[in-house]
């Protein structure tokens, strides 16, 4: 069994065999469940492919 992997875009939990599309992005590969979702990436990977806690920032609690 795979595990699942989320969506960057919609959060959506997919498998990556079934992704729609795949892209890769300093070394780290994201997975897709639709078209849409990975063009929206494609256009602006920064803002998706770097989650703020891998970049220290604060979190706010």
């Amino acid at each position: 069994m795979a595990d699942k992997v989320k969506d960057p875009i919609c959060g959506m939990e997919i498998r990556p065999e079934d992704a729609a599309a795949k892209e890769e992005h300093e070394g780290r590969t994201f997975y897709f469940c639709s078209h849409g979702c990975h063009d929206t990436f494609v256009k602006d990977p920064h803002r998706y492919g770097h989650p703020a806690e891998e970049h220290g920032g604060h979190m706010h609690h």
